[in-house]
């Protein structure tokens, strides 16, 4: 997007919490790490949280090689959405800007050998859903929506979020 930023670590610490929806949870998560980043000056501060959610189960980010296997397993041949909720804190004027956005995607059918590859040559531990479509865009058939959304940052939603705080 060519905007200069800086990335900082954020105290907020992700957990799941029952009742709310993907939408609900990946927006808390995205206002937290947003309002507990520890930026070095008064500025704008983006946080953002991707969830995959299928059948009414969300899979964030594996905690061992077993429960990563078991999320791509789960995932393969089948429809999953990923939300990513996006806040854009002023830190000067306490004013926030949110949303979330939501991609359908659709996963090829994979074998268990196919899916030990794959983990392989990507990091899982770090992935919601254990996957990143940027490293290996074969594993999926087909995506509705957001591109960006499913790598972790939807542009176009972010653009929306800047032109709130930036006036010409």
């Amino acid at each position: 997007m060519r905007i200069p930023f800086r990335q900082v670590k954020s105290l907020y610490r992700e957990e799941k919490i029952p009742g709310l929806s993907p939408e609900e949870l990946a927006l808390r998560h995205a206002v937290g790490k947003a309002k507990r980043a520890l930026a070095p000056r008064k500025g704008l501060v983006l946080g953002a949280d991707t969830i995959v959610w299928r059948c009414h189960r969300i899979f964030g980010k594996p905690k061992n090689h077993r429960e990563a296997f078991q999320m791509l397993k789960t995932l393969s041949g089948k429809t999953h959405w990923v939300y990513t909720g996006a806040a854009l804190w002023d830190q000067r004027t306490k004013r926030i800007a949110t949303g979330v956005a939501k991609t359908k995607v659709v996963f090829h059918k994979f074998s268990d050998a196919e899916i030990l590859d794959y983990m392989k040559r990507v990091h899982s531990f770090d992935k919601a859903g254990a996957y990143a479509i940027q490293e290996n865009p074969r594993i999926v058939r087909r995506i509705s929506g957001s591109h960006s959304n499913v790598m972790g940052l939807p542009r176009k939603l972010v653009r929306k979020m800047l032109k709130e705080f930036i006036r010409p």
